[in-house]
């Protein structure tokens, strides 16, 4: 190298490095959970293309998020079953 000393050389005599942390045994970063997702599990529901699509209709003409009416749909089936129903199960807040 000549004598000269271009800027990304010198650029590059401050640049710190980062350190690389091992993922197993480094502190877990602490994570903020909303209230609602501290008191509820998440439950993956697979539909045919055909039952989406309409469910995604119907939520979208009544203005509701597809979640209320597959909360409505397992009340339904609850109470059918002779089972506590969504509200009594819920813990008050």
């Amino acid at each position: 190298m000549s004598g000269i000393v271009t800027p990304l050389v010198r650029e590059a005599e401050h640049i710190e490095i980062p350190q690389v942390v091992n993922a197993e045994t480094a502190p877990p970063s602490p994570r903020r959970r909303s209230a609602t997702k501290e008191a509820t599990i998440q439950q993956t529901v697979y539909l045919p293309p055909a039952v989406h699509d309409q469910l995604r209709e119907l939520a979208f003409s009544e203005r509701v998020k597809m979640h209320a009416l597959i909360m409505e749909g397992l009340d339904a089936v609850f109470r059918a079953r002779g089972l506590k129903s969504i509200e009594e199960l819920t813990p008050k807040s």
